[in-house]
Order: C-alpha cells, then sequence, then structure tokens
C-alpha cells in the first residue's frame, strides 16, 4: 500500500509541475508592500485605474472607502476617499469602473452595487443593481463565503461579467440591456476557483487564485485562449510569500498598456522567511505584485 501511495503522489506532483511548466511564467518586475499606520488589518481585494489614478478596495466591514494608491520604491501607501453609503455591512471583494461609476460585487450579501465618482471628493451612496438573478436559478444571498470575487466590464457590448469563486465556480455573463443571464464555466484542470477578473479588447481576464495563474478567455466560444503563470513568486518550492497558508492568495487583478498587476490578500498573516529573504518583505500587510505583460496577453 506504502508503494501505491507513493506512487500516486509522485504522479499528482508530476501531473502539477508539468501544467506549471506548460503555462509561460511571468516575468516580476517589482513588489510593492504596503506601508500604513492604520490599526485596521487591511484586505486587499480588488484594483481598478481611472483618471490616471489608482484605488482599492477591502473585504472588511469597516471598508466603506475607496483609497488611492500611491507609489514609493518598494512601497505603496493608500489614501481613504470620502466614506460611501452602503446597505448591511458590505464584504468588497471585486470593482471596476465605467463612464462616471465604479461598479462593486460584494460576497457576503451576494449583491451588485454602482457607485458615483463623485464619492472621490466627498460622501455619497451606494446603489444596488436589480439584477434578476432567480429567473437563472442563482441565489447569491446564499453562497456564503464562496461567492462573488471577480466583476469586469465589457463596456461595447453592454455585458457584466461576475466571477463567482468556488464550490462551483462560475463566470456569469450579464446583459445590461435585457437583462439576460447567461452562465458558464472553463475547464477546471488546474486550478478550482476564480479570485478576480478584468474585460479588455474582447477578452475576459481572470485570476485563477489557487493554480497561481491568469487565463485569457473568449467570452463568445467560452474557450480559454492564453494563460500565463505566476507561481514562481506567489507559490515558490521555497516557500509562499505569506504564511503558513495552503490556499491561494491573489484577489485583485488589474492590465495595463504592459504591466500586469496583482493583489495578494494575506489575510493578516505574516510574511514568510522566504519573502524575508528573498523580496525583502516584513510585518503582515499586502503586496502588489507588478509582472511585465507578454506581447499578445
Amino acid at each position: 500500500m506504502r508503494t501505491v501511495l507513493l506512487t500516486l503522489l509522485a504522479f499528482t506532483l508530476s501531473n502539477l509541475s508539468m501544467a506549471q511548466q506548460r503555462y509561460a511564467p511571468l516575468d516580476l518586475i517589482g513588489i510593492h508592500q504596503l506601508q500604513t499606520s492604520d490599526s485596521l488589518q487591511f484586505d486587499l481585494s480588488g484594483i481598478v485605474a481611472t483618471g490616471g489614478n489608482y484605488y482599492v478596495i477591502g473585504d472588511k466591514h469597516w471598508n466603506k472607502s475607496l483609497y488611492q494608491v500611491t507609489f514609493a520604491d518598494s512601497l505603496f501607501s493608500i489614501s481613504k476617499t470620502p466614506a460611501f453609503s452602503i446597505p448591511s455591512n458590505p464584504d468588497l471583494e471585486a470593482i471596476d469602473y465605467y463612464e462616471g461609476l465604479f461598479y462593486l460585487a460584494s460576497e457576503k450579501d451576494g449583491k451588485v452595487y454602482t457607485l458615483d465618482r463623485q464619492v472621490l471628493t466627498h460622501s455619497t451612496n451606494a446603489k444596488e443593481m436589480l439584477i434578476d438573478f432567480e429567473s437563472a436559478g442563482l441565489t447569491p444571498s446564499k453562497w456564503g463565503n464562496a461567492g462573488w470575487e471577480g466583476l469586469a466590464l465589457d463596456s461595447e457590448n453592454q455585458t457584466l461579467y461576475l466571477c463567482k469563486e468556488r464550490q462551483p465556480r462560475w463566470i456569469v455573463a450579464i446583459n445590461l440591456n435585457s437583462g439576460a443571464i447567461n452562465q458558464f464555466n472553463i475547464p477546471e484542470t488546474e486550478s478550482n476557483d476564480f479570485s478576480d477578473a478584468k474585460f479588455e479588447n474582447g477578452f475576459l481576464y481572470v485570476l485563477e487564485r489557487n493554480g497561481n495563474y491568469i487565463t485569457k478567455i473568449d467570452p463568445v466560444s467560452q474557450q480559454v485562449t492564453d494563460k500565463v503563470s505566476y507561481h514562481h513568486i506567489a507559490s515558490h518550492p521555497d516557500g509562499k510569500l505569506y504564511g503558513p497558508e495552503k490556499y491561494g492568495m491573489a484577489e485583485a487583478l488589474l492590465l495595463t498598456e504592459d504591466e500586469i498587476w496583482i493583489g495578494l490578500d494575506n489575510n493578516g498573516k505574516s510574511v514568510t522567511e522566504h519573502a524575508k529573504n528573498t523580496h525583502k518583505l516584513s510585518g503582515k500587510t499586502p503586496v502588489i505584485l507588478k509582472f511585465r505583460r507578454p506581447k499578445g496577453f
């Protein structure tokens, strides 16, 4: 029996190693760690760019602001915009922006909200989007900690994409004009979850957190067209960046013309010895990883 188990383990590890080698590893530019004097834990869960500025959200109930990001060397800092009013205590997991509105997905209550851009200068109210999920047999309010983790907007086709995290994972496409809802998945070959999404140039890009991949999807054919890996940074054989933790931590995705940014939600865990020695990280605040974006990706 021992021989059989060892053989099975070797086969599993071999398959995982082959999967990791099959996809091109991203070229790391640098790692920026949050510098903050705030006593409240900040769990980075989403990032968006607009007007030449970058904003992040956190997924704790006290995070009822957008936070503008400023980079300095290997650090980044955040400054609160005015707080916004939102029903209940949100668990904000995803953000996107289009024509004066921020779009926010909350996992705890399974709702999607819009927020007027004026929140950057003074307090305002978030408004719930009226999406008839039940007509598609979906009940996001009952998914608990396995609900919405990613949100992306295809402005040209007026389509909102939402990613259900796990158990099971889904991608939901919502036509903002008709309200029609289409649900699909991609083959679960190396990962079992989604943790964020962005839409660009006709393609949907999703974070497959536990596999350490960014996956490029054609939403029309619902097929994967490309995939890249950041496993060598976030889950290096010598150690993860935070721990002990067996699950992936990537929760925020941003695409620029030349770069790919990935934000890690470390859930208050401290950096590992590997992270200290290799990347000069310290403490227990989140990081943003910056990679060079491969041509054509």
